[in-house]
């Protein structure tokens, strides 16, 4: 059965049934006798879509579960209230106090702030290392467990070179977990391309519609089973209206980043063709850092998009006159949102430059003609006296 196919029919049990599985709230699992409860906790250990507490997940998020499984490629996968949760937790299950993690220079800022006010205080040692680097081998140490990727990189879109990381990595006996937001499964393959854990914040383009938190993680080989032990010792679980919203936000996922990708690319090209812009970031675009590995290694784009403009420019101003983009955090929703990026540093093929007028897009859904033209509009008002 092809992908697509899947999407819309993951939790779809024996006919007659309804189309997406129900949403089953339940704290308490009721057995009629000690042998039925005995056997429950049992079979449980061995598989996690058994119901045995509410805290191990209902009907409703074994579904989504098993379908980000697939999704990923892996041997299992669990939930989380958010992708930071995922990203603790995934980071607690693999590091103990007197071990050393490299963290990828352009990761989502909230996993360094993991590790400054987690990991560091527990006594993880915690060192970044660029983002281009394919061997690791110079930053290895005797003590270094953890690998943490993100690709492309957060805000600034630089793309890494999994396999070859990988393959240095686990020459080394290094696990690599990557954050998959950016693929979120459908455009992207970490654990194909050689990493251990895959972690999407599903918050983004799973559910769609900006009113989900979540976060999945999703492990191949030995590394299921660290995190499942830590998962079920920390517990953590998805609530299941949240499963429930983003397994029905999946089924329209593959549509969505068509358009996503379709009305970002547009905007991209149009971006770079602008006075005032001195540099857009899309991994699409060949002056991209890492985009022939990204032609190689994914299977499209989605909706982001980072513009890079002149020092003199009023990126505030430009922001505050946009209608159909909001200003706000998150992206992968169906809406165009804006934001300034608080990097001074972005890197490129040929090295590191230097801006602090940074400004991400994500472009939603909204008709591509109306989304340019509200930019227009923006550096109208700009120009203006």
């Amino acid at each position: 059965m092809r992908r697509e196919t899947k999407l819309l029919h993951y939790g779809r049990g024996d006919l007659p049934a309804s189309a997406n599985p129900p949403v089953v709230r339940a704290s308490t699992i009721l057995h009629d006798s000690i042998e039925s409860y005995s056997n429950t906790l049992a079979a449980r250990e061995l598989d996690d879509s058994v119901m045995s507490y509410g805290r191990r997940g209902t009907t409703t998020a074994h579904a989504l579960m098993q379908a980000i499984n697939d999704m990923e490629g892996g041997d299992g996968c669990w939930l989380f209230p958010s992708g930071v949760a995922a990203i603790a937790t995934t980071l607690q299950a693999f590091l103990r106090k007197g071990d050393h993690v490299l963290i990828a220079e352009t990761s989502f800022h909230a996993t360094h702030t993991v590790c400054e006010q987690f990991l560091k205080p527990n006594g993880v040692e915690v060192e970044p290392f660029p983002w281009d680097a394919t061997d690791v081998s110079p930053w290895i140490k005797p003590n270094t467990k953890v690998i943490f990727v993100e690709s492309p990189g957060s805000e600034t879109m630089e793309v890494m070179d999994l396999p070859a990381l990988c393959k240095s990595a686990h020459e080394n006996d290094v696990v690599v977990i990557a954050d998959n937001t950016y693929g979120s499964g459908w455009l992207y393959h970490p654990l194909q391309l050689g990493c251990d854990v895959s972690i999407i914040a599903g918050t983004k383009y799973l559910s769609g519609h900006a009113d989900v938190m979540m976060g999945a993680a999703t492990a191949r080989g030995a590394a299921a089973g660290p995190l499942r032990q830590a998962v079920l010792a920390s517990g953590q679980m998805l609530a299941p209206d949240e499963a429930y919203a983003t397994l029905r936000g999946m089924r329209t996922l593959n549509l969505r980043l068509e358009r996503h990708e379709e009305n970002g690319l547009e905007v991209a090209r149009w971006m770079d063709g602008q006075e005032a812009v001195k540099d857009v970031l899309h991994p699409a675009l060949s002056t991209n850092a890492g985009h022939a590995i990204w032609q190689r290694d994914a299977k499209g784009t989605n909706g982001l998009v980072t513009v890079v403009f002149d020092e003199a420019f009023d990126t505030k101003r430009f922001l505050n006159s946009l209608k159909i983009f909001s200003i706000g955090s998150s992206w992968g929703g169906f809406e165009s949102l804006a934001k300034t990026v608080n990097r001074k540093e972005y890197g490129t093929s040929s090295g590191s430059r230097r801006s602090e007028n940074i400004v991400r897009l994500h472009v939603g859904l909204e008709h591509l003609s109306d989304i340019l033209e509200d930019l227009e509009n923006g550096f109208r008002e700009c120009a203006a006296e």
